[in-house]
């Protein structure tokens, strides 16, 4: 117990990136088993109540917003809403008032604590389907997860006496500054060449996408950075400990990149889907790659004492870091081209 303290005391950081991951478990396990959720499918000419729910909804209009070369930019659907549980009984009479909401593209409607998004609508657009969410506690526990995470993972890059400030001190500084500063101008190439062109689809039109795939595309190119050092390492003897020197001071940002889009990634579902996380097969190998990565960042030479002693380390982690290589090629072609689902705009 002394020992967790004194780590806590030393490594504040460190402990709230934990703290932040198990605050969103928590959150998604809140929504699991409280939350409410699902589609709804409405017609112009009938109410339909919300499952779970004394709201009534009626569909007035629906309208696909179109640019001059009619490319649909938005969808946009007025409601007409009638919570009962909210009227009010006078002489036996229930005095009903009908509110008025719109719901647009990556902008839900909130009512009475339940969101409402646009999924889908019907060929002869006098249709639509609506997914629903009630889950007051969850979104808040998740999206407090989120917040932590962010500041623990900047905090962390200031935190002395880790691993990662070891490093830092035994690599040469321009040569990190010279590999950071190459991976972000491929990023931005890639992130430029794999970016979907125009005209995008609705769910697409928002500051979200260059941020989400900018940032996961500077994971996977730091992440090819640790492949390519793993190869040359175990080609190289003479150089296999300095490379892996290298691919461990990598691995911190590439790991907390891939992390931060993945969870810019599942706010922006929860702004268009209504749910911030679906098991959509791009997300979930997301989130494989995440923990494949997170496991290399814990094995016992992210804790040994500089330099190493044991000659087997190096060689492990370049093979660790080839082999790991092959999650983030399936994450980002192998989902694509075999798995589809949601992301498949992205092949």
């Amino acid at each position: 117990m002394l020992s967790w303290l004194s780590s806590m005391r030393s490594k504040p950081a460190t402990w709230l990136l934990h703290i932040a991951l198990m605050t969103i478990v928590v959150g998604a396990c809140v929504t699991h088993f409280f939350g409410e959720q699902g589609e709804i499918h409405l017609r112009a000419d009938k109410a339909v109540v919300v499952p779970q729910s004394q709201i009534s909804l009626f569909l007035w209009d629906f309208q696909i917003v179109s640019d001059e070369q009619g490319n649909p930019v938005d969808y946009i659907t007025e409601l007409r809403l009638l919570d009962r549980s909210k009227s009010k009984i006078e002489n036996q009479k229930s005095k009903i008032q009908i509110d008025e909401g719109i719901v647009r593209m990556n902008k839900p409607l909130k009512y009475h604590g339940w969101r409402f998004c646009q999924s889908n609508y019907d060929s002869d657009q006098a249709g639509i389907v609506l997914s629903y969410n009630h889950d007051p506690w969850g979104i808040g526990i998740t999206y407090a997860g989120y917040a932590l995470l962010l500041v623990a993972m900047i905090a962390f890059f200031f935190q002395k006496h880790t691993y990662f400030r070891a490093l830092i001190k035994k690599q040469h500084t321009w040569l990190m500054v010279g590999l950071g500063l190459a991976a972000i101008v491929l990023a931005v190439v890639m992130t430029k060449v794999v970016t979907p062109k125009p005209p995008l689809q609705p769910v697409l039109q928002t500051p979200l996408l260059g941020i989400h795939v900018s940032v996961i595309m500077l994971a996977y190119t730091l992440f090819a950075v640790l492949m390519v050092n793993g190869v040359i390492g175990l080609c190289m003897p003479t150089k296999r400990e300095q490379l892996m020197h290298l691919s461990q001071l990598l691995l911190y940002p590439a790991l907390f990149c891939l992390t931060a889009g993945i969870f810019i990634g599942a706010v922006w579902a929860n702004m268009s889907w209504g749910r911030y996380w679906g098991w959509d097969p791009k997300e979930t190998w997301a989130l494989i790659t995440m923990m494949v990565y997170a496991a290399l960042l814990h094995f016992p030479w992210m804790k040994a004492k500089l330099p190493i002693t044991n000659v087997q380390y190096p060689i492990i982690y370049h093979v660790l870091s080839v082999i790991d290589f092959a999650f983030v090629l399936f994450t980002y072609f192998g989902v694509s081209y075999l798995l589809g689902g949601l992301h498949s705009y992205a092949n």
